[in-house]
């Protein structure tokens, strides 16, 4: 793999891993291990239903009549 940085980012990235007293690679992969590792700890928070409520308990038998009038470009 790769990995192609804007110049200004490999200047950070250098002296980031020198102030750490690691190779730029070194860094490179310890912050992407990092990012990885948060990515799995922080899960999104699972919907609580019902999501709302629209004070009308026949909404959901006339959806299909309500959307023929829906229209997503917002244009009536």
């Amino acid at each position: 793999m790769s990995l192609y940085l804007p110049e200004d980012m490999k200047q950070r990235v250098a002296e980031a891993a020198r102030a750490h007293h690691m190779s730029e690679d070194a860094y490179m992969r310890e912050a992407i291990a990092r990012m990885l590792g948060a990515e799995v700890l922080t899960e999104r928070p699972r919907p609580t239903l019902p999501l709302f409520d629209s004070g009308d308990p026949s909404l959901a038998r006339r959806v299909d009549e309500i959307m023929e009038d829906f229209d997503p470009g917002g244009r009536d």
